[in-house]
C-alpha cells in the first residue's frame, strides 16, 4: 500500500514515465486480447482497435495537457476509455447476434427495417448476451480503476515529455488512417456516426426504392400481358460469383460439376447449357438490375421505369416464392424478394463472413414444396454461392471438399508454372470446394423439385450474377473488371417437358448446347420465355430458347 500511495504522487521520479507507459501498453493489450479471446473481436480487428486505441489516447491526453485542463484531464480520459470498452461490448453483441462481424451498412440497413416490436425482442432474446458484455466492461472498469495509481500519473508525465514535431507527425499518421476503409471500418468514435449516417440514408433510398416500384407497377395495364394456360412451377436460381470456367461441365480440369452432371440424366426430360454466356457487369447489383429488367448495357438506366421479370410474373398469375441467402437489406434487390407472395432470408449477418450456406435454403425449400402448388408457380434461390470466403460456403459437417491440400494435380501443377503463390493456389482449392460444393446443391434442388411437383410443367434456370477471377490471370482472388474471368458465368435450362424441334417433327434431344455468345443482360427475355409470358418487355429473337417451343 505504501508502494502504492507512493506512486501516486512521485510522478517526478524520471523512470516513472517509462513505467506508467510500459503499464498503460500492457493494458491496452489486456483489454484487446480478452476481447479477442472471448469471441469479441477478430483477431485482425483487435489489431487495428489496439492501434486506435493507443493513438486516440495519446493525442486526447496531449490536447487535454496543451488546454491545461488539469484534473478534468483524468475525467475525459477514463470516459474515452469506458466508452472504448462499451464499442468492443456491444461488437461481441452483434457478432454473435448476426454469426459475423457486421458491416456498417448491414447495421444501417437492419435499423431501417426494424419495428418497435422487434426491437424489444431484440433485447429479451438477446439478454443473456448483453449481460455478459456488461459484465465484461464492469470487470475491466473496475480492473483500471483499481491500477490507474500504477500507471497514471506515469502516463502523463511521458505524454508531456514528447516533443511538439512527434505529436504533430503522430496527429497526421493518425489522419491518414482515417481514409483506410478497413482501419476506418475500426474506428470507434467514427463508426457509430458512419452507422447513424448511412442509416439516415437507407431509409432515404428504401423509401424511394418502394415509391419507384410501385410508380412501375401502377403503369401495369400498359404492359400488354398474356400468359399460355396450363400448370406450372419454375425454379430459378440465381448463383454469385461462379466462374464457368471453374465448372467441369465446362472442360474444367477438376470434375467440380460431378454431383450435377450425374443427376441430369436420371431426371430425364431436357437440358440446355449455354457455352458462351457472359455476364455486363462483373458486380452483383448492376449485373442483376440488367439481368432482371429491361435494362442493358446501352440503356442501363431502364429498370428505374420499366418492369421487373418478377412484377411481370406476379401480373401474369403466377404465385412467387424468394427464398435467399443474401441478406435481407440490400436495397433494391432485396425488395424484389421482399415484394414476393412469400419470401424467406436465412443470412442475417455480414452476408460474406455469414457461417450459413446455400444448403440452409433447402429446409425452407421443402417447406414451401409440400404444399399444394398453384396453377402458376414461381420459385426464386437467390445464392451466396462462390463469393468470398470461398472456404465458408460448404456446410463443415458435409465432406464435400474434394481439393483441399491438393497441390498436385493438373491445376496446381498449371497454377505453379503461371506463378500463382502458395496463398493464391489454395484459395484456388477453396473455390473449387465452393464449385462442387454448389454442383451438389443444385443436384439437390433439382432432386427435391421433381420429386414434389408431379403432373404439371417444370422449368429450372441457373445462372450466376457474374463470374470470379481465383489466379486465373494473376496472383490475385475475388471480383474482377479487369479480367474475362469476372465476366463467364454458368447458364443452363432443364424441362421435363417433351417438345419438338421447330423444323422437324423428331423428338429433341436431352441434351442441348447453345455455342452462340450469349449475354446475361437478355436473361429478362429468357425467362419471360420460360414462364410462358409475353409482355411489350419481351423480344423473341432475344430468347435463345423461344425457337424450341
Amino acid at each position: 500500500m505504501r508502494r502504492f500511495k507512493s506512486v501516486l504522487f512521485l510522478s517526478s521520479d524520471p523512470n516513472f514515465a517509462r513505467q506508467g507507459v510500459a503499464i498503460s501498453l500492457f493494458l491496452v493489450v489486456f483489454i484487446v486480447s480478452s476481447a479477442t479471446l472471448i469471441g469479441y473481436i477478430r483477431s485482425v480487428d483487435a489489431l487495428k482497435s489496439a492501434v486506435w486505441l493507443i493513438l486516440i489516447s495519446f493525442l486526447l491526453l496531449k490536447i487535454l495537457q496543451s488546454f491545461r485542463c488539469g484534473k478534468k484531464t483524468s475525467i475525459f480520459f477514463i470516459v474515452w476509455i469506458v466508452f472504448f470498452l462499451f464499442d468492443v461490448a456491444v461488437q461481441g453483441l452483434l457478432r454473435g447476434f448476426f454469426g459475423a462481424n457486421p458491416s456498417p451498412s448491414i447495421i444501417a440497413e437492419s435499423l431501417a427495417n426494424t419495428t418497435s416490436g422487434e426491437v424489444i425482442s431484440f433485447f429479451t432474446s438477446q439478454a443473456k448476451p448483453i449481460l455478459y458484455g456488461a459484465s465484461y466492461v464492469t470487470i475491466c472498469i473496475t480492473a483500471l480503476l483499481w491500477l490507474r495509481g500504477f500507471y497514471w500519473f506515469g502516463l502523463l508525465k511521458g505524454v508531456s515529455t514528447v516533443p511538439t514535431w512527434m505529436f504533430g507527425l503522430l496527429f497526421f499518421a493518425t489522419a491518414l488512417l482515417h481514409f483506410n476503409p478497413t482501419m476506418l471500418r475500426q474506428q470507434p468514435l467514427l463508426r457509430w456516426l458512419v452507422i447513424y449516417a448511412r442509416h439516415v440514408d437507407s431509409q432515404i433510398d428504401i423509401k424511394a426504392a418502394q415509391k419507384m416500384r410501385s410508380d412501375i407497377q401502377a403503369s401495369q395495364a400498359q404492359w400488354n400481358i398474356t400468359i399460355k394456360p396450363g400448370k406450372q412451377t419454375v425454379l430459378i436460381v440465381i448463383g454469385e460469383s461462379d466462374n464457368r470456367n471453374n465448372w467441369s461441365w465446362y472442360g474444367y480440369q477438376r470434375a467440380t460439376s460431378k454431383p450435377l452432371l450425374d443427376t441430369l440424366p436420371q431426371l430425364g426430360g431436357v437440358t440446355t447449357q449455354w457455352a458462351n454466356a457472359r455476364s455486363p457487369q462483373a458486380y452483383t447489383l448492376p449485373a442483376l438490375r440488367q439481368a432482371l429488367t429491361p435494362a442493358n448495357s446501352l440503356h442501363p438506366e431502364l429498370w428505374r421505369s420499366t418492369p421487373d421479370v418478377f412484377l411481370l410474373a406476379k401480373a401474369a398469375g403466377y404465385r412467387i416464392t424468394w427464398l435467399s441467402n443474401q441478406v435481407a437489406h440490400e436495397g433494391w434487390l432485396s425488395l424484389l424478394g421482399k415484394s414476393a407472395d412469400n419470401s424467406k432470408f436465412v443470412n442475417i449477418g455480414n452476408w460474406r463472413d455469414s457461417a450459413t450456406t446455400d444448403f440452409d435454403l433447402l429446409p425452407e425449400l421443402s417447406k414451401q414444396l409440400v404444399h399444394s402448388a398453384p396453377e402458376k408457380e414461381l420459385i426464386v434461390l437467390h445464392l451466396l454461392g462462390q463469393h468470398f470466403h470461398y472456404d465458408l460456403r460448404c456446410p463443415k459437417e458435409l465432406p464435400l471438399r474434394p481439393y483441399t491440400g491438393v497441390d498436385d494435380d493438373t491445376v496446381m501443377r498449371q497454377m505453379k508454372t503461371q506463378g500463382r503463390s502458395t496463398h493464391i493456389r489454395q484459395q484456388r482449392n477453396e473455390y473449387d470446394n465452393a464449385v462442387f460444393c454448389g454442383s451438389h446443391f443444385l443436384s439437390k434442388v433439382l432432386r427435391e423439385l421433381v420429386a414434389n411437383r408431379h403432373g404439371r410443367a417444370l422449368d429450372f434456370v441457373y445462372f450466376s450474377d457474374h463470374g470470379q477471377d481465383v489466379g486465373h490471370t494473376s496472383n490475385y482472388a475475388g471480383h474482377s473488371n479487369s479480367s474475362e474471368q469476372g465476366f463467364s458465368v454458368p447458364l443452363f435450362h432443364w424441362t421435363n417437358r417433351t417438345t419438338l424441334r421447330a423444323d422437324s417433327n423428331v423428338a429433341i434431344k436431352t441434351t442441348r448446347v447453345i455455342e452462340l455468345p450469349y449475354s446475361t443482360e437478355h436473361m429478362d427475355h429468357l425467362i419471360q420465355g420460360v414462364l410462358g409470358v409475353q409482355s411489350k418487355w419481351y423480344d423473341s429473337k432475344l430468347d435463345p430458347l423461344s425457337k424450341y417451343r
